[in-house]
């Protein structure tokens, strides 16, 4: 069992991930490039994703 933290990334379309932050980060590069024909870097996913939130889900992890 992994103690690594978990984090939650969702997109405006509906998609969304949760697992490790390599998992979400891999993940999010992935959907924007496949869906959204977009490209992101590991720095820009992981600066949004650890952005102050206003809400944690019901499990207090920790949504971006």
């Amino acid at each position: 069992m992994s103690t690594e933290p978990q984090y939650t990334n969702r997109c405006a379309c509906g998609w969304e991930v949760t697992g490790t932050e390599d998992e979400v980060v891999d993940a999010t590069i992935d959907h924007g490039r496949r869906i959204h024909n977009m490209e992101a870097t590991r720095e820009q996913v992981l600066a949004a994703l650890h952005a102050p939130t206003t809400s944690t889900d019901h499990d207090g992890r920790q949504t971006a």
